[in-house]
């Protein structure tokens, strides 16, 4: 677990998302949950250690599973983007064949079993303003890795938690990506005046400015390669070579690089959809 400025906490040990606690006089403020039941008790034993006080909201960055699905654990009112309030609507009360990626046996499936899916109590559109002792917390709509994301700014400290809108160590996920707007984020993230240094991603350890330029490149590059196979409608398979190629440009594992190319691909297959309409050429 890492300590930031103003009693602001932040744990990237969590498989597949990082988390953090806002701790104030009144209570804990959490950005996000960790999605297994058992994790999600470890993270409850760590808040505890943190401060006596009862955990007063959680903020979910945007609708992704592997940070929603520890909801249920915390008893506390959730707040999230109206876009993430309605994808968790949706969402089946008890999610019965549907396990995160991270199951991989039966005995942690069970444990799944009886997950349920706990939707936002309290939405917003565009900003919503948290006062809690002598914290001032901003909640901003910053849409581009999916159309709800939600940076949870922090400005006495410095910090900003950004959702998946930055990943360390991993391909930024471009399933329900808006690139344009993305960059456009991101490049506001940079300005010297934007007010955080600090930079907490979705996933990864805590960054700062100077990192994003790799991210900027890299869903640069994805957007020219997309718009060339849009405009010179190329078939739907041509996918794959886009995503071998774009896997390249970013640090993976050689023991991940399977699975990552296979969900880089899925993810652009669905952006080519998207461009074209749903038609499959």
């Amino acid at each position: 677990m890492h300590k930031l400025p103003s009693n602001v906490y932040v744990d990237s040990s969590f498989p597949g998302v990082t988390v953090g606690a806002i701790v104030t006089k009144q209570g804990i403020i959490c950005v996000d949950t960790p999605s297994h039941p058992a994790e999600a008790q470890k993270w409850r034993t760590k808040l505890r250690q943190l401060s006596p006080k009862p955990i007063l909201y959680v903020i979910n960055t945007d609708h992704h599973r592997d940070r929603v699905l520890g909801n249920q654990w915390f008893d506390a009112p959730v707040i999230a983007h109206h876009f993430t309030g309605e994808r968790l609507r949706l969402y089946p009360e008890i999610l019965k064949g549907n396990m995160p990626d991270a199951v991989m046996d039966f005995e942690t499936a069970k444990e799944f079993a009886g997950v349920r899916v706990i939707p936002p109590q309290i939405t917003f559109s565009d900003e919503l303003i948290l006062l809690k002792g002598d914290h001032q917390i901003i909640l901003r709509h910053m849409p581009g890795s999916t159309p709800g994301v939600v940076w949870v700014l922090i400005p006495k400290a410095g910090i900003v938690f950004t959702g998946d809108s930055v990943v360390a160590d991993i391909p930024p996920f471009l399933g329900s990506a808006d690139l344009e707007k993305w960059l456009k984020c991101l490049n506001e993230l940079r300005k010297a005046k934007f007010p955080a240094k600090v930079i907490v991603p979705g996933r990864g350890r805590p960054t700062n400015k100077e990192s994003l330029k790799p991210l900027q490149n890299y869903l640069k590059l994805a957007g020219r390669k997309m718009e060339a196979l849009i405009n010179n409608n190329r078939p739907r398979s041509d996918v794959a070579g886009m995503a071998a190629d774009l896997v390249k440009h970013f640090p993976v594992a050689e023991s991940q690089r399977e699975a990552v190319s296979r969900r880089v691909r899925a993810e652009l297959e669905r952006l080519y959809d998207a461009r074209r309409g749903g038609d499959d050429v």
